[in-house]
């Protein structure tokens, strides 16, 4: 599976680009952005992790009188990534907030303003974490209590989405 992702935005730049005759609205125009973007962060790899860091608070609980506030947007941040990490092998606080990770960091990285980012890896599972003020941030666990577990397979780029929403309400 290369990207679902990818291929959803890719399917929405074709779907909405500029048609002959027809001016591109600005948020037909930003998805053509983003997936070009993705397809940039993935071309510049051959076996790694390509992802989006997203961002996501206030009210997402939809209701006749206080509809939902501000939407997911992409942000800059710094992604740090582990060997697979099991939770017995951190210091947690409020269930998503990391600390003394036991595992080793395998590579850090730099998100670019819309949240895109791209790092080469060897085949293996990894855990991956934002940092955030409080801690290194991740809120993902597969069944075994692996934090936010992340698999490369040779000659793949695995595409993911990693949604920070410690300040969203559902």
């Amino acid at each position: 599976m290369k990207s679902f992702l990818f291929s959803a935005l890719l399917l929405l730049a074709a779907c909405c680009g500029s048609k002959q005759g027809k001016a591109t609205t600005g948020s037909e125009t930003e998805t053509i952005t983003l997936a070009t973007q993705v397809q940039q962060s993935q071309a510049a790899i051959k076996q790694g992790i390509t992802s989006r860091v997203l961002w996501e608070s206030g009210n997402q609980m939809p209701s006749p009188d206080a509809p939902p506030t501000e939407s997911k947007r992409g942000v800059q941040r710094t992604v740090y990534v582990y060997e697979l990490t099991n939770a017995n092998q951190v210091t947690t606080q409020n269930g998503v907030f990391h600390t003394n990770i036991q595992t080793n960091l395998v590579a850090q990285v730099v998100t670019d303003a819309n949240g895109f980012f791209s790092v080469s890896l060897k085949p293996g599972k990894y855990s991956l974490f934002t940092k955030e003020e409080k801690g290194l941030y991740a809120n993902l666990f597969d069944g075994e209590n692996n934090i936010f577990p992340v698999e490369v397979k040779e000659g793949q780029v695995t595409t993911i989405e990693f949604l920070i929403n410690y300040q969203a309400s559902y």
